[in-house]
């Protein structure tokens, strides 16, 4: 289980996280941009699935704290530009262990960018024990 916390209007941060044609989360024209992403407990990240528009630079950070702190650096990607269809990018996590998983949007291809959809593949820390 986990939960993002931001509110949009008539589109919440929430549906991020939930497959559908109505998800979206845009910026307000000025970079960087974050998504905080926290789990009920420790996960293994196994691949992050994105879908967003307009994404240049995007990086990853986690923590293993019960508080989003102490962020850790991850990797950061660079998104093709594509006008014409919504990017769609695999990110392979390593099965890297954390509590909260940040994703800071460092630059655009426009003013403005947009997330549509997260999708993230994990297993428990614990059944691995």
């Amino acid at each position: 289980s986990s939960g993002i916390n931001a509110e949009y209007g008539h589109f919440p941060a929430f549906d991020l996280l939930q497959p559908s044609k109505r998800s979206l989360f845009c910026t307000t024209g000025s970079f960087p941009q974050e998504v905080i992403l926290q789990f009920t407990h420790v996960l293994n990240l196994i691949s992050l699935d994105i879908v967003s528009s307009y994404v240049k630079t995007l990086s990853l950070y986690r923590t293993v704290k019960d508080k989003p702190e102490k962020w850790e650096p991850m990797k950061t990607y660079m998104f093709e530009e594509d006008d014409a269809n919504l990017q769609r990018n695999t990110l392979n996590l390593h099965a890297v262990t954390a509590t909260h998983l940040k994703i800071v949007i460092a630059a655009g291809y426009g003013n403005f960018v947009a997330l549509y959809n997260l999708d993230i593949k994990s297993k428990d820390v614990s059944s691995t024990l």
